[in-house]
């Protein structure tokens, strides 16, 4: 056996033999067999070359990101795993989550995902009630004191139920917080497992995004021709409600058809994208209160000036601000990602 070899042993010796590790080992061999050879046809000894690779190589730490095994070897501080997939030395650390308990995690949220599918598209859909009554009840002329009422009384029962819908599914889901929140060792045979979820449901998860993606273009459409059609009164309200509803129901599809994806992303310590689950505590408040912002400011708009026919432009507006929150959402999340 080479120097080299023996050196990689005692590199690899700690790490779960994966396929990606063994794929990793030897791509560190074919590079530090280059570098020998490099070092030797200069004149160096071949004593000299090993003694020069091994020292210029370092850590297994250290040459990590350059063979994509960041996440199979953890940080400094991440527990070691042994050949037979024990944990090795005496490092406190996160439990270690077994393939086991992470198939009855993805069932769990397979079970408990409508709830979200249902509760996020009801903060989109909370102000239809009060807009359509506008548009049916005074498209023309201020709206009287019991419209503004009763569509308020719906808007925050719908926000209100929202609310109650995500706390229930924390709930379903509060033997798994510990997984939720990240706070796990992968087993070695987890990063299979999420890998074959991925390939198995892969073809329903692309339809779903799919067909979302296309009702969210598609959703500027009511407002376009109803606003066209009409620049003041029923039409460009009934298209703002057309619009949300699109904005919606392209969120209930997507959401609805995303557990593998949501499931997957937290068992690979990954992150949500959408903002009212992200992991930033900024990005989850300003998503919170954004859509009754929105109404506060429409209707105080709206009563300040008397403007009803135009104030509606507020909504698409705010869609397009909301499209952009999910979108810096996506981007920090992928950045922090290891």
């Amino acid at each position: 056996m080479s120097v080299i070899d023996s050196y990689l042993d005692t590199l690899f010796a700690p790490y779960p033999d994966s396929s990606r590790m063994r794929s990793a080992r030897i791509e560190l061999r074919a590079m530090m067999e280059d570098k020998q050879q490099e070092l030797m046809d200069r004149g160096h000894s071949e004593a000299q070359a090993v003694g020069t690779v091994i020292a210029e190589f370092g850590s297994l730490e250290e040459v990590a990101p350059v063979l994509g095994i960041d996440r199979e070897i953890g940080a400094a501080t991440s527990p070691r795993f042994g050949a037979d997939g024990t944990l090795a030395g005496d490092v406190r650390t996160d439990p270690v989550l077994d393939t086991d308990r992470a198939r009855q995690y993805v069932q769990s949220v397979r079970a408990a995902q409508p709830l979200s599918a249902i509760a996020i598209p009801l903060f989109v859909l909370s102000p239809v009630p009060l807009l359509a009554l506008i548009a049916f009840t005074s498209p023309d002329t201020d709206p009287a004191s019991w419209v503004v009422i009763t569509g308020l009384v719906l808007l925050l029962g719908a926000i209100a139920l929202g609310v109650l819908l995500l706390i229930v599914r924390g709930a379903r889901l509060a033997d798994y917080e510990d997984i939720s929140e990240g706070r796990f060792t992968p087993a070695p045979t987890l990063h299979e497992y999420t890998q074959e979820l991925r390939r198995t449901h892969r073809r329903s998860s692309t339809l779903t995004t799919a067909v979302a993606i296309a009702l969210w273009i598609l959703s500027a459409v009511p407002i376009l021709v109803l606003g066209n059609l009409r620049q003041d009164g029923m039409l460009p309200l009934l298209g703002v409600c057309g619009t949300l509803l699109m904005v919606a129901l392209g969120l209930l599809i997507y959401i609805q058809g995303s557990w593998m994806d949501s499931a997957a992303s937290t068992l690979e310590q990954e992150t949500d994208d959408l903002p009212e689950t992200s992991r930033s505590p900024v990005v989850r408040v300003i998503a919170a209160v954004f859509w009754p912002l929105t109404v506060a400011i429409y209707l105080g708009w709206s009563f300040v000036t008397g403007d009803w026919g135009s104030t509606w432009v507020i909504w698409p507006v705010a869609a397009v601000l909301y499209a952009a929150l999910w979108a810096a959402t996506s981007a920090l999340e992928s950045v922090s990602r290891p």
